[in-house]
């Protein structure tokens, strides 16, 4: 079965096998992105499941579709902003961030290089967290993802040329939050005295 088959499976029968082929391609891809947006892997998987079951539902709605995954996405991209946008308004809400980085393979190297690997990666994560979403979900989408323009605006629903500028006020944000970052608390003046 090809993607293509997958989506007029859906559409035209609401078939569950097409659309379970469409889960299994896109629900790595899926879960990265809610990540990068929600920073909190149980929300991700959250969003991710109750995204695609709203798009199993939707799916028979639509007369054509081309691509799954561009429309997906604004399926869980809005699915993410109404959960970052329950956070705010919730009270009792308390800012959880995970400093993990995406699973990657573990570097051969001796216990100090590790260590300024991880403190690096978690360097990265906060000074991503400070961003606003619209910086940090294009960042994250451009050099953790590798996406092209074209591919980001197709995802993003933006121009390529707001993709441009996006990505280059991005950039010059990441590049401030991150000196500001790496300034040394300033140092202890004045003696103590023992009478």
């Amino acid at each position: 079965m090809n993607e293509q088959r997958a989506i007029e499976l859906c559409i035209k029968h609401r078939d569950p096998i097409g659309f379970e082929f469409l889960v299994r391609k896109y629900r790595r891809e899926a879960h990265f992105h809610a990540y990068a947006l929600l920073r909190n892997r149980e929300d991700a998987a959250e969003a991710c499941q109750e995204s695609f079951a709203s798009a199993f539902a939707s799916l028979p709605l639509l007369t054509e579709l081309t691509a799954f995954y561009p429309w997906f996405y604004r399926v869980l991209r809005n699915r993410c902003l109404n959960v970052l946008e329950r956070r705010r308004n919730a009270v009792a809400y308390t800012a959880a961030e995970t400093a993990r980085a995406a699973e990657a393979p573990e570097l051969e190297a001796g216990p100090d290089a590790e260590l300024d690997r991880k403190e690096q990666t978690a360097r990265v994560l906060a000074v991503l967290e400070t961003l606003s979403l619209e910086f940090r979900e294009i960042l994250a989408l451009k050099y953790l993802r590798d996406y092209d323009y074209a591919t980001l605006a197709q995802l993003l629903g933006i121009p390529r040329g707001t993709v441009m500028s996006r990505l280059y006020h991005a950039r010059k944000a990441f590049q401030r939050a991150w000196a500001d970052s790496a300034e040394p608390a300033a140092p202890q003046t004045g003696e103590h005295r023992y009478g």
